[in-house]
């Protein structure tokens, strides 16, 4: 494990976490480069988001195996009490379309922003300050809410306000892999996933 994920874990032992924050872009995703277009698959481009077919869906999230893991881990997360939420620079827009084709909408509900939503806007797009006042509105404490993201400036501005923990799985061009996936069973202290659950995904 990195020493983000070394320390999240560390920490995970003393409290178990009561919400967990996800970036889109090459944390819950894995950005795919679609030839037809000639441009890379980020939220932050709504007319090319639009324009995805749920196979160019699936393979922007990591391929069918990686989101089978998805669904087991964000299930599991679910069940144990742990609030999920997307904090993203791309867009609202671009993002919620995607989660409703791969079925991954259930676990966030409304609880998704980006830079087209007035709360983030209104805060400076920076994502500590949004997961603040989150924290703020439910009386949730430093070590029970972890924030994953692939973007070292975004994780030290949220640093002192919840536990951090940096992607670096890198799957295909970004995106969560088997030591986050691994590491955020260990920080809402759930066991190990088996490989029937889908455990075995490998990062490429």
């Amino acid at each position: 494990l990195s020493s983000g994920m070394a320390a999240a874990g560390s920490e995970s032992q003393q409290t178990r976490i009561k919400a967990l924050v996800l970036d889109f872009d090459s944390t819950l995703s894995t950005p795919t480069w679609l030839s037809r277009a000639q441009q890379w698959a980020v939220a932050d481009n709504l007319p090319l988001f639009e324009s995805m077919d749920e196979a160019e869906i699936i393979a922007n999230l990591g391929g069918a195996a990686r989101l089978a893991t998805l669904h087991t881990l964000l299930g599991a997360l679910e069940a144990s009490g742990v609030v999920l939420h997307i904090v993203s620079i791309g867009r609202k827009a671009a993002i919620v379309p995607h989660l409703r084709a791969a079925r991954l909408l259930p676990y966030f509900g409304e609880r998704v922003w980006g830079q087209d939503c007035e709360e983030l806007r209104s805060l400076g797009f920076v994502k500590g300050r949004l997961i603040k006042r989150i924290m703020h509105a439910r009386g949730w404490a430093h070590a029970e809410v972890l924030f994953v993201d692939d973007s070292q400036e975004h994780l030290d501005a949220a640093a002192e306000v919840c536990r951090t923990m940096m992607v670096t799985s890198k799957a295909v061009v970004g995106g969560m892999g088997d030591a986050e996936f691994s590491a955020l069973r260990a920080a809402a202290g759930l066991p190990p996933a088996t490989a029937a659950e889908g455990a075995g995904f490998i990062s490429s």
